[in-house]
This record gives structure tokens, sequence and C-alpha cells, in this order.
């Protein structure tokens, strides 16, 4: 918090002699989430620096969008928890880094959708609470479509430190002080600002009306909770038997492959079993997929809070498949590639072995012929001369150098 002085010069027209200047210093911070009550002091902390503020500046740059709609549909069901709230704050929307001196026109259609979203949470609020008229966001809050959303463009021009400052940043910003200013004069003149007690009364009963309404600031996120944690069990139990179904329809394959012949292990046998694979993954992932789709529309409580997180399973489905489809590809890759290795093996065997029974063969000739009886030692000596010569003659193949390193990189 800080106050800054007005300039005696400009005290009369605003009407006060200090401006508080409130910030968050960061909703739905990183460093905040992982902290387990993050969410609930995320949405205590907004519900009061609204409450105590004349205006209510958004801060709805690109990455976080999502996540303050969130804290203000728990701000609007506070507000509406908290029997009176004494004011209708002005609430601006600061839209951060936008490249085009034209978004204001350009965003028209952006601005429709947040303000419907924002009605839709006020909506939902009001009928939880069992409030009888319909109520929209700006019965809550003082917002104007127009007037009340500022399209500010990025401070540089490029990346810093090198690149030039943005003019369009600087006058967009004089813009949105300069309103800001106005703004105030007109407030000043519809109520008198508070002096210190009065604001310090405001904040401890503000407060002790947040603190006894504790509970509706992590409600909705239990309630996500709960409804994601059902899907998630449901979720294991698909991919569970996506996982078990490819290693049996795998193993079946690698039998196949052992039991054919060398003249049968030809490329196009990998283009049918790749052929068979992703066919039979298209299958299994296929059915996850409509187990997803079934599962939503089957009614089941809260399901509206965790539609946004329909895509991420979807995508964890394809990514599963993709897991799978390389898994099953290297192992028939791999079982082929052995059974061509064990025909070779065998050949190359069977040649060597050939070999050496002519070699011995004949040495067994040779002693027949010359009618030389040979002792032990002597028949030792002659097998041995013999081995050597045959394995000189043999055309061995090294095992081929690896280079590991390489290998595991790839």
């Amino acid at each position: 918090m800080l106050l800054i002085k007005v300039a005696g010069n400009f005290q009369q027209e605003l009407g006060c002699d200090f401006i508080l200047v409130i910030d968050t210093e960061g909703l739905k911070a990183p460093e905040m989430a992982k902290l387990e009550d993050s969410y609930q002091h995320d949405n205590e902390l907004a519900t009061l620096v609204t409450g105590l503020s004349d205006i209510t500046i958004v801060n709805m740059a690109m990455e976080n969008a999502t996540e303050m709609k969130d804290v203000l549909q728990i701000v609007v069901h506070a507000f509406l928890r908290m029997e009176k709230i004494g004011k209708k704050n002005n609430c601006q929307f600061v839209h951060q880094n936008v490249s085009d001196v034209s978004a204001h026109e350009q965003n028209m259609r952006d601005r429709k959708h947040l303000l419907e979203q924002l009605n839709e949470m006020t909506k939902v609020a009001a009928n939880m609470e069992k409030k009888c008229k319909e109520m929209n966001f700006s019965d809550i809050m003082d917002y104007d479509l127009e007037k009340h959303n500022w399209y500010i463009p990025a401070l540089w021009h490029g990346l810093s430190p090198m690149a030039p400052v943005n003019l369009g940043y600087s006058q967009k910003v004089y813009e949105l002080k300069k309103y800001l200013f106005e703004f105030l004069k007109d407030c000043s003149q519809e109520r008198t600002p508070k002096d210190i007690p009065q604001f310090l009364e405001w904040v401890r009963s503000l407060w002790n009306a947040v603190k006894h309404e504790n509970f509706i600031f992590s409600f909705r996120n239990s309630l996500v909770d709960e409804a994601y944690n059902q899907l998630s069990v449901k979720y294991a139990e698909w991919e569970w038997g996506f996982r078990k179904e490819i290693p049996f329809w795998v193993s079946e394959k690698e039998t196949f492959i052992q039991n054919q012949p060398p003249d049968k292990l030809d490329p196009n046998l990998s283009i049918r079993l790749k052929s068979e694979a992703q066919e039979k993954l298209r299958q299994e992932a296929e059915k996850i997929l409509n187990h997803l789709q079934q599962y939503f529309e089957s009614g089941a409580a809260n399901l509206h809070l965790i539609e946004k997180y329909k895509e991420d399973f979807r995508r964890s489905a394809n990514s599963l498949r993709n897991e799978l489809e390389s898994y099953s590809f290297s192992k028939w890759q791999e079982a082929i590639h052995i059974k061509k290795g064990q025909h070779k093996t065998d050949s190359v065997l069977s040649e060597y072995k050939r070999k050496i029974e002519e070699k011995v063969d004949g040495l067994l000739n040779h002693c027949r012929k010359s009618n030389c009886k040979l002792n032990n030692d002597e028949l030792e000596k002659e097998l041995e001369n013999m081995w050597r010569e045959t394995l000189s003659e043999l055309s061995l193949i090294p095992l081929q150098r690896r280079n590991i390193f390489e290998d595991v990189e790839f």
C-alpha cells in the first residue's frame, strides 16, 4: 500500500489530500502455486482489495487472463454473500502487451465475450445465493464495456536492453492516467472521500466479513478438485485397459515373427505389421475418447467446472497412443532383427561346421593312407594344427564397434 500526496493546487479539484494505491503484488503468481492455500489466499486478497477501492484495475496480461476471470468470479460471489458491501466499485480492465494500436476497435468481440463471461459468473453466483432477481456484473461493479477497457502495447520495440522505447506505451498509459483522474474528480463530487479513521474502520469491518465468509473462497476449488479426481479415476481405468491390451497384441506378433521362415522376413512384413499396429492403436485410443465424451455427457456432478480440462485428457490419450505406438514398433522391429540374426547365425554355424568336418575327415584319411598310428599327444598336436589352419581360412566377422554415447543420445 502506498500513499501518494496530492499537490496542493490539485487537492481542491480531486477533493482529497492523498491517493492510496494498493497492489496485490501478483495474484496467481507461480511462486504461490505450490502452496496448498494459494487459491484461498488469492481470492480473499482480491475481495479485500476490491472492497477497499473506489477503482479496481484488473491486469489482463495474456498469460493470466483465465486465472483472473476465476478470481473475479469469487470476488463477485463474495460480494453477494456479504449482505451489504456499502458501495459500487468501478472496474477497469487493462490488457497488456497488445501489439496493434487499433486493438480497441478490433477487440470489441473479445470485450463482449469477457462481459458475457462476467455476467454468466454473476448469474451463477446469484442463483446459488437464491437471489430472486436476475443480476449482471454491472449490478455488482461499475463497468462500461466501451470506456473501461484499455489496450496498452509493450514498453519496448523488440528485445531490451538495446530495443528503443515504444512511444505508444507512454501515450496509452497517459490516457489511462488522465481518465482515472477525471473519474476521481467525478467521485469526489458524488461522495466524500474517507479520512484515515474511517478507512481503518472500513478495512476492519470488510476483513471481518471476508474472514466470516472464508469457506466461500475455497468452495469452488474443492468442487473442481472433486470433479477432477472422479474423472481422473475413470481415466486411469481406461488408460490401464489400453496399456494392458497393447503388450498382449505385441506378444502375439513376436510369437508370429519367431515362427516365420527366413524368406518371409521381407519389408512387406514390416509394412503389414505397422499397418495392423496403427489400426489397433487407433481403435484403442478411440475407445478412450468415446469414454471421455460419454462421461461429459453423463450429467455427473460439477462437470461444467472441469470442462476446460477435457482437452487435457484428450491430449493425454493421444500422447498415450504415440507412446504405445513407439513401444510396439520397436518391439516387433527388434523381434524381426533377432530372428534375422538367428537365421544368419545358423547359416554361419552350419558353414563353419561343414568346413571343420571336412578338415577332420581329411586328417583321418591322411592318417589311414600313411598307415601311421598316432598316439594321443601326436593326435592332439595334429588336431591343433588343423584347427589353427581352419580358423585362419574362415572369414570370421568381428562384432562392430559401437559408439555408446552417440547411440544413447540418438
